[in-house]
């Protein structure tokens, strides 16, 4: 019978959040190292990330909460909820309906301390069944093999009166013998020569939770990445192509110094490597031809012809489709079809050629939030690419733009990564390294000038990230385009509200005329200061405080805020707020440092 857990040994919840706290640190150090292995369903790079956005969520979420008066249950049906509307990727998705299957099971047990081992065998099966159930077509050697293998044993060993948390610890060696018999359970991952990378993430994920900081061995292997391995692939055979193996032990000892096959986490590399070594002198054709067969395998395996192109994730709340009639009308669009039920709302992941298509298809059904849209084909060319950079982030901001006091207003409203330039725009290359240094998968891009534009749009073909680009002409669209940026929603519905709000704010601005030149009859002299409004020169004066009282006595019409950018132009005596707030009494002045090089100043109206 099972032991009923003893008071002493009662889990409270602040210590349950420690544990799963500990499993979310391990898989943040090992999400890269996750990510090289990631080889199905596509090898596109993002398997550790996806299980890391999956878990930060919930956690984030139950910040505000008292963990003391949260019942375990309680959390874990927060946690669940969360995990499921922020999961990310095939495995995000498969780990948050584990969690939900979990949380299920125990919900119905009133008091936390009345948990038996029987409940937590009972709560895995469901986990298991639960993930089971919802992924079509699952395939063994994956995380789901993972998740039965624990429930299975943990039910096999939980009558044996051990805490269960000690019962956990006796069961990973179990899940380590499973994970690296994955390649023999999936073809894929055995010509790749890889275990399975969101089975090797739950693992990681487990260690982390119930062994924690008293684990002193090597989680994962030291990896060589997917190019260094695909590229000692090529060269391997191009010299057993052209007849050069007799030179092959030099070559195959200076590779193996510079790559040892121990820290070549990869069984279809080494065992090649192995194989080269030993060919004999003599020309033996059918050895070379076994081995090229397994490079051309190895090969073709981490360069697939993609069918469908994107990875779509989006949130459905419908009252007009069930659950059945949603996934009869999406499953010929796609593949790697996954729909999560939580009374109205769905949860759907799905890979696809037509992302935009299928969500104005179920935008008849209901609202739809939370959408994802992942370019696998530029996500996987990351991931075999030489130059590559790993993602550590789903979304980022990054902002072009003129002066350092600008570049910090934008970080203050929730720019990420910023490209000061000064007097030179950048180039091409420029921004495709600033979009390549975010090291995020979604990227909102925007500059504070028009003639910049094509360059960004050059820079965007070469990018590794997916990129919504905000066509932003001047500093204050972009001001505009942040003050409607949030960080809570995704990259596509944020650039939609953007794009939509870019001219919601009324502006001028004033320059100082380096010669005599007369634009549409109206004539400014050499030294003057003159003021552009809606592209038209509307006044010029002498003096830049009369420019700026003008400027404002000709544009203002019931506004209650002035806000004035500095330029970096050096102006002797350039404190007119005073003056202005004399001018205009009923109006509120606010002045900042915009650091811009060709204009004296901006200023809006609101």
């Amino acid at each position: 019978m099972a032991r009923k857990i003893s008071r002493e040994n009662v889990l409270t919840t602040p210590q349950l959040d420690k544990i799963i706290h500990d499993g979310f640190y391990f898989l943040s150090i090992n999400k890269n190292a996750i990510n090289n292995l990631n080889v199905f369903p596509v090898p596109d790079g993002d398997t550790g990330l996806n299980m890391y956005l999956t878990l930060q969520s919930p956690l984030n979420s139950l910040k505000k909460y008292n963990l003391k008066k949260l019942s375990i249950t309680q959390y874990l049906q927060i946690f669940a909820n969360s995990a499921i509307l922020n999961s990310r990727g095939c495995s995000g998705v498969i780990l948050a309906l584990f969690i939900k299957g979990i949380t299920e099971k125990l919900q119905t047990i009133k008091n936390s301390n009345d948990i038996l081992n029987s409940d937590v065998a009972s709560a895995l099966k469901n986990a298991y069944g639960l993930a089971y159930r919802e992924t079509t077509n699952p395939k063994e050697g994956t995380i789901l093999t993972m998740m039965r293998v624990f429930s299975d044993s943990f039910s096999n060993l939980s009558s044996d009166g051990k805490n269960p948390i000690g019962i956990i610890k006796t069961i990973l060696p179990i899940l380590e013998d499973t994970l690296s018999k994955t390649p023999e359970m999936l073809p894929i991952l055995k010509k790749a020569g890889v275990v399975d990378s969101g089975a090797l993430g739950f693992l990681i994920i487990l260690k982390g939770m119930f062994i924690g900081m008293e684990y002193n061995g090597t989680i994962i292997k030291p990896l060589a990445n997917i190019s260094s391995i695909l590229m000692i692939n090529r060269y391997i055979k191009s010299i057993l192509l052209k007849n050069k193996h007799r030179k092959k032990s030099n070559i195959v000892k200076t590779i193996l110094m510079s790559f040892p096959t121990k820290n070549i986490n990869n069984l279809s590399l080494a065992n090649i490597l192995k194989q080269v070594n030993k060919l004999p002198q003599k020309d033996d054709r059918a050895i070379k031809q076994n081995i090229v067969q397994k490079s051309n395998a190895l090969s073709n395996s981490w360069n697939p012809d993609l069918v469908y192109r994107y990875c779509t994730e989006f949130i459905l709340v419908s009252d007009k489709i069930t659950k059945n009639n949603l996934q009869r009308k999406l499953e010929n669009i796609g593949d790697s079809l996954i729909i999560i039920q939580d009374r109205n709302h769905y949860k759907i992941h799905i890979h696809t050629n037509k992302p935009k298509v299928l969500l104005k298809q179920c935008s008849d059904y209901g609202e739809i939030s939370s959408t994802k849209i992942d370019d696998m084909k530029k996500q996987h060319h990351n991931l075999i690419s030489e130059d590559k950079a790993y993602y550590i982030k789903d979304k980022a901001v990054l902002i072009i733009v003129n002066g350092d006091g600008f570049a910090k207003i934008l970080t203050g409203l929730g720019a990420t990564d910023i490209l000061n330039y000064g007097k030179t725009k950048p180039s091409v290359n420029h921004i495709q390294n600033a979009l390549l240094k975010t090291r995020a998968k979604n990227v909102i891009i925007a500059c504070d000038d028009k003639d910049i534009l094509p360059s960004v749009k050059s820079a965007i073909t070469f990018a590794k990230n997916n990129v919504e680009l905000i066509e932003t002409k001047d500093i204050i669209q972009t001001i505009s385009m942040m003050y409607n940026y949030s960080n809570t929603i995704d990259i596509i519905n944020n650039a939609k509200i953007m794009r939509s709000n870019l001219n919601n704010i009324k502006y001028c601005k004033i320059a100082r005329a380096t010669r005599n030149f007369e634009e549409n009859d109206f004539f400014v002299n050499k030294g003057d200061y003159f003021t552009i409004y809606q592209k038209k020169i509307v006044l010029s004066e002498t003096k830049i405080i009369d420019a700026i009282i003008q400027s404002i006595n000709k544009i203002k019409q019931d506004e209650s805020l002035i806000t004035l950018y500095k330029g970096k132009i050096k102006i002797i005596d350039n404190n007119f707020l005073p003056i202005l707030k004399s001018k205009f009494e009923d109006i509120e002045f606010e002045k900042y440092y915009g650091g811009q090089n060709r204009y004296h100043y901006y200023i809006t109206f609101e």
